[in-house]
C-alpha cells in the first residue's frame, strides 16, 4: 500500500492543495510557498499530536469555520493489505481513502467502508455501555439478524464484522468514523500498514539516538533488524526467572508465613467457623524487556554521545542509518510500507556527500522489498533532481493576485508533454529525448523564477557577458540559461519547463545560409558525389525550415519556415545563427574574440569562456536584438530593464 494522492485543506499555509505522489517525490519551489508543510501534514495525518499538536493558529486564514482537512488516498494495495483494512478495502476496490480532520481541537480520522447501515448508529456512540446498550437494542429488535450476545464493547464490534463479513450483498459504501478505524484497544490500523518517519530540518540526530522512544533513528532501524528471535528468548528467560522467585518465596517466606496464617485462623475461629486466613507471597514480576540499541561515537580513545557532535555529523549519521537501511533492510519486513519524508537533505552536507545522499534515496526505493518504500523530500538543491525523472517533481509557487496566500502545485507528465505537443512531435520521439537524456543544467532550470532555453554553450556565453556589461544578474534575477544541445531539444524541453510553471524564452538559430555554404564546401567533388551531397544537403535544409515553422507554430507565432531576425516575449531568432549575427552587426566582438585568442587567454573555436570574456569586454555596445532579449528575458520575471518591449525587431522599429 502506497500513498497516491493527498488532499490538504487549510492547513498553516496551504488553503487547498491536491498533490500526487510517486516512489520519490521532490517538492521545490522559493522558500515560505508551503513545501516542507506539505510533509508536515503528513506527518500529522499519520502520528497524530505525537508529531504535531494542532491549535487555531494552524488554520489558514481564509478558512471559515476553522476545519482542517488531510486526506490521503492509497493504492498499489496487496492481500495483506486487505487483510487488515477489512471492509475499507472491499473486493475490487484498487484505492482507498482516509482522511484526518481538526476543528476547534476535535480530532478526528474518518475512513469509506463498506458498512451495514443499521450497525453505523450503533458505532456511533464513543463510550463503551451506550454502544453495548444500543446493540443490544438492535439484536433484540431483530432477530433475523442472528447477533450472538456480546458482554463487552469490542466483543460488540466483533460480531458486526463477522456479520458484515458474511453478508456482503447487504453492506452500502459509509464514512466510518474516529475509534471505529483505529479500534478500541487504541491499535491504529495504518500503523500496520505505514510507517511514517518525518525527518526535519531541525531535527537532531542526538534526539534520536535514544532506541527507547518512537525516534526516526529507531524505527529505521526496526526495518532493518529483526528483534523477534532476541524478544522471544528474553521472554523465555523472563519466565524461568519469575519461576526462579516464585520458588524463592516459597522457601524463605513459606514456613513463616504458614505460621502466620494459622495463628490468624486460630484467632479468627473464635470468632466464626469454616473459615481460614491464607497468606503468601505476591510475587512481583518486572516489565518485559525490549531488545534496545544504543548509538555513542568512537574517536580515538574518547568514546562520546551524539550529543557532542556537530550538526554536520548528526546529519551524516542519519543519512548513514538510511543507507544502512538501503543495503539491508529486512526481506521479513515487506509487508509493511515505509514513507521518509526529509526536509532539506542537503542541509549541512557537502556537495558531494549530498549526492551520496541523493543515491542512497534512489537505492532506497530501488531496493525495496516488493517495492515498500516511499521518500519524499522539500529541496533547494538540484544535485537531489533527477531531470530525466521530471514526473516525480513537484514544484509549488504562490499566487501573487490573492489576498490570502495560495498555493499552486505544478507537475510535468509525459501524457501533458504529448498533449501541449500533439501533431509537433510523436509520443515515442518524446519518451526518447527525455528518458535518460536531459542535461543536469535542467535541474538548476526547476528551481529558477525564468529559464532561457538555448542550442548551445556559445549562445550561453554571449547572453552572460551582454548581461554582466549592462549590469543585470541572471542569478540575482532567478534566471538560468539551460543549453539543450540541438535545436530538436528546444520545444520538448519548454514544455517540460511549462509544465511545472516556469516561464522561458527560447533563443534559436533559423540557419538561413546553412544550406549555401555546405554547398560551397562541396564543390570540388566529383559531379555524382557533389550531386549527392546536394540532395542531403537540401533534406537537411527542409527538415531545418520545417523545424523552424513547427518551433514557431508551439510559440504562438506565425510557422515562417526562413523567420528573420526577431526578438519577441517568448523568443528570440538569428536569422542564420549567432556567430553570423555577430560578425554582421557587433564586429567588435569577433575583433575582441580574436585578441583573447592571439594573447594566449582565449581558445579559438566555438569556446564558451571565449565567448564570454569577447562578449564582456568589447569595445562597442552588443546590437540591437541581443539588447531586446536581454529585456524580454527580464520582463519573464516581472521586472524591466531599459526600454520595455513585446516585439523587436533587429532593424529598430518596434510594433
Amino acid at each position: 500500500m502506497k500513498i497516491k494522492r493527498v488532499r490538504i485543506e487549510n492547513f498553516c499555509c496551504l488553503h487547498k492543495v491536491d498533490v500526487s505522489f510517486e516512489e520519490i517525490t521532490s517538492f521545490i519551489g522559493p522558500t515560505g510557498v508551503g513545501k516542507s508543510t506539505v510533509l508536515r501534514a503528513l506527518d500529522w495525518f499519520f502520528n497524530g499530536e505525537k508529531s504535531l499538536s494542532l491549535s487555531a493558529d494552524d488554520v489558514h486564514s481564509a478558512t471559515e469555520g476553522g476545519r482542517i482537512s488531510v486526506e490521503v488516498e492509497f493504492d498499489g494495495l496487496t492481500s495483506h493489505d486487505r487483510e487488515i483494512l477489512g471492509r475499507y478495502a472491499p473486493d475490487g476496490a484498487e484505492s482507498v481513502s482516509i482522511w484526518r480532520t481538526w476543528q476547534d481541537g476535535d480530532d478526528k480520522i474518518t475512513g469509506k467502508a463498506l458498512a451495514y447501515a443499521p450497525f453505523e448508529e450503533v458505532r456511533r456512540h464513543q463510550k463503551a455501555t451506550p454502544l453495548r446498550a444500543a446493540y443490544k437494542d438492535l439484536m433484540e429488535s431483530d432477530p433475523s439478524l442472528g447477533l450472538p450476545h456480546a458482554g463487552s464493547a469490542p466483543a460488540a464490534q466483533e460480531a458486526m464484522r463477522n456479520w458484515e463479513l458474511a453478508h456482503r450483498d447487504k453492506l452500502t459504501k459509509s464514512e466510518v468514523e474516529d475509534t471505529h478505524f483505529f479500534g478500541f484497544a487504541g491499535q491504529s490500523v495504518l500503523a500496520q500498514l505505514i510507517d511514517f518517519v518525518f525527518i526535519s530540518a531541525d531535527l537532531r540526530a542526538y534526539e534520536e539516538a535514544d532506541d527507547q522512544k518512537a525516534t526516526a533513528l529507531g524505527r529505521i532501524l526496526d526495518h532493518a533488524v529483526d528483534r523477534t528471535e532476541a524478544n522471544e528468548q528474553l521472554d523465555q528467560v523472563e519466565e524461568n526467572a519469575h519461576q526462579a522467585r516464585q520458588e524463592i518465596h516459597a522457601k524463605v517466606y513459606g514456613p513463616r508465613l504458614d505460621d502466620i496464617a494459622a495463628a490468624l485462623s486460630s484467632e479468627v475461629a473464635k470468632f466464626t467457623t469454616g473459615r481460614q486466613v491464607v497468606v503468601t507471597p505476591t510475587v512481583q514480576a518486572p516489565r518485559p524487556a525490549r531488545t534496545a540499541f544504543q548509538v555513542s561515537i568512537r574517536d580515538g580513545a574518547a568514546e562520546t554521545s551524539v550529543y557532542r557532535q556537530g550538526h554536520g555529523f548528526q546529519r551524516a549519521l542519519i543519512i548513514a542509518a538510511l543507507k544502512y537501511l538501503a543495503d539491508r533492510r529486512r526481506p521479513e519486513d515487506g509487508t509493511r510500507t515505509l514513507c521518509l519524508a526529509i526536509e532539506e537533505p542537503e542541509l549541512f552536507q557537502h556537495p558531494p556527500q549530498a549526492r551520496t545522499f541523493a543515491k542512497v534515496l534512489r537505492e532506497l526505493v530501488a531496493t525495496s522489498p516488493e517495492g515498500r518504500t516511499q521518500v519524499m523530500y522539500a529541496t533547494h538543491s538540484p544535485v537531489f533532481i533527477d531531470p530525466s525523472r521530471y514526473h516525480q517533481i513537484r514544484r509549488l509557487s504562490r499566487a501573487t493576485d490573492q489576498a490570502h496566500p495560495v498555493t499552486q502545485v505544478w507537475q510535468a507528465t509525459e501524457d501533458k508533454l504529448c498533449e501541449s505537443l500533439e501533431e509537433l512531435i510523436n509520443a515515442d520521439t518524446i519518451k526518447r529525448r527525455t528518458v535518460g537524456k536531459l542535461t543536469s543544467s535542467f535541474a538548476e532550470g526547476f528551481f529558477a523564477n525564468a529559464v532561457v532555453l538555448v542550442e548551445g554553450a556559445g549562445d550561453e556565453a554571449v547572453l552572460v557577458g551582454c548581461a554582466e556589461r549592462v549590469g543585470i544578474s541572471f542569478g540575482a534575477e532567478g534566471i538560468s540559461i539551460v543549453e539543450v544541445n540541438g535545436k530538436d531539444n528546444l520545444m520538448i524541453s519548454h514544455a517540460i519547463f511549462s509544465c511545472l510553471g516556469v516561464p522561458c524564452h527560447v533563443v534559436f538559430d533559423g540557419d538561413a545560409r546553412q544550406e549555401d555554404a555546405r554547398l560551397q564546401s562541396v564543390q570540388h567533388l566529383l559531379p555524382d558525389q557533389r550531386r549527392q551531397q546536394e540532395l542531403k544537403f537540401e533534406r537537411e535544409a527542409q527538415q531545418t525550415r520545417k523545424k523552424n515553422a513547427d518551433l514557431l507554430r508551439y510559440l504562438g507565432a506565425s510557422p515562417v519556415p526562413q523567420p528573420s531576425d526577431e526578438s519577441s516575449a517568448w523568443y528570440t531568432v538569428f536569422e542564420d545563427n549567432l556567430e553570423v549575427h555577430l560578425a554582421e552587426h557587433w564586429p567588435a566582438w569577433d575583433v575582441r574574440r580574436q585578441e583573447l585568442i592571439d594573447e594566449g587567454q582565449g581558445t579559438d573555436g566555438k569556446n564558451a569562456a571565449t565567448y564570454l570574456e569577447a562578449a564582456r569586454t568589447a569595445v562597442a555596445d552588443p546590437p540591437f536584438l541581443l539588447h531586446a532579449l536581454l529585456e524580454n528575458v527580464l520582463a519573464l520575471t516581472g521586472h524591466q530593464w531599459g526600454r520595455p518591449s513585446q516585439h523587436v525587431l533587429a532593424q529598430g522599429t518596434i510594433s
